[in-house]
């Protein structure tokens, strides 16, 4: 626990308000002259908060102080107050300037992260793309164009993050060779890695103080991109989970758009869910405009300032 600092409290003249009182307490620096008739009263005459100054400099009996481009000499009576005074104030800014270098840090990492995580949304599409074209009469081409769009997908996304390591080694023998359910099985382990990494990360990269890409938001991005992949995998091999799997991916929708600076609508991703069961014959459609729609929103989401950007 960081123990509080103590006031440190000096007379001193400040020009253009005469003899005074200059007291170090908390986060600012105080200067007081006495008022009233009999000088009892103690009034402010100037209040320099830490986070502002910008420079601090002693010379002899004097210490000058700049903040906001003005800078206040004081000018104490006892030379061995201006010491710790000096050393108070230096303090608080090599602190603060430690606070600020952290910040940037994390704020890299998170702006880091996020990149990442697009780049791992469309990775998860084009995997999930390569699944729906083994299904019912198999054109090799396709799979073959499929396979290379998912595999550069994985290399951008290996080069973004090293912590990311997916080995589709296997999967691109298996294509190869033509062997459709290796292809499949593959393609899910690799599928698997991707979404487990994304389940693991650490909270570590979550800043409470304002708002960036962080671990929760991306963890969410990934689920709601498997979900909505899944959806549109199942309109191929007709999979009857649709009701099940709509429930759940605006389950997260609603999480992601309540996160700090959020433009996910799950509404308009709800009243495109609802079309489903009447336009049985455009699920696929309407699937693909929930993704596309939901896919820039992750982008604004994730990486801010991308949506100016692009």
């Amino acid at each position: 626990m960081t123990a509080t600092p103590t006031e440190l409290t000096a007379k001193a003249r400040l020009r253009n308000f005469g003899n005074g009182v200059l007291v170090i307490a908390g986060d600012a620096a105080k200067f007081y002259v006495e008022t009233g008739r009999f000088r009892k009263q103690r009034k402010i005459a100037r209040e320099i908060p830490l986070a502002d100054v910008e420079n601090v400099e002693r010379q002899g009996n004097d210490l000058s102080v700049t903040w906001k481009g003005t800078t206040e000499t004081f000018a104490m009576e006892q030379a061995s107050q201006v010491e710790p005074i000096y050393e108070r104030i230096t303090t608080a800014m090599k602190e603060r300037k430690k606070e600020a270098e952290k910040k940037e840090v994390v704020d890299e990492k998170q702006v880091e992260l996020g990149h990442v995580t697009v780049k791992a949304v469309e990775t998860v599409d084009s995997l999930f793309s390569l699944l729906g074209n083994l299904h019912g009469r198999v054109d090799w081409k396709i799979v073959e164009n499929s396979f290379k769009e998912s595999e550069e997908n994985v290399k951008k996304l290996a080069s973004q993050a090293n912590s990311v390591c997916l080995d589709v080694r296997q999967l691109s023998a298996a294509v190869q060779e033509r062997r459709p359910k290796e292809i499949a099985e593959k393609t899910l382990a690799v599928l698997r890695v991707l979404y487990e990494h994304f389940e693991g990360l650490s909270s570590s990269v979550e800043n409470t103080d304002q708002f960036h890409p962080n671990g929760r938001a991306a963890r969410m991005a990934i689920r709601a991109s498997y979900i909505l992949d899944d959806m549109l995998l199942g309109t191929v091999v007709g999979d009857d989970e649709g009701a099940k799997e709509s429930a759940e991916l605006l389950r997260v929708l609603d999480d992601l758009a309540k996160l700090p600076g959020s433009k996910v609508d799950a509404s308009k991703a709800k009243a495109a869910l609802d079309r489903l069961c009447a336009e049985k014959e455009n699920q696929n459609l309407i699937l693909a405009e929930i993704r596309s729609m939901l896919g820039q929103q992750l982008k604004e989401l994730l990486v801010p300032q991308q949506a100016t950007s692009d």
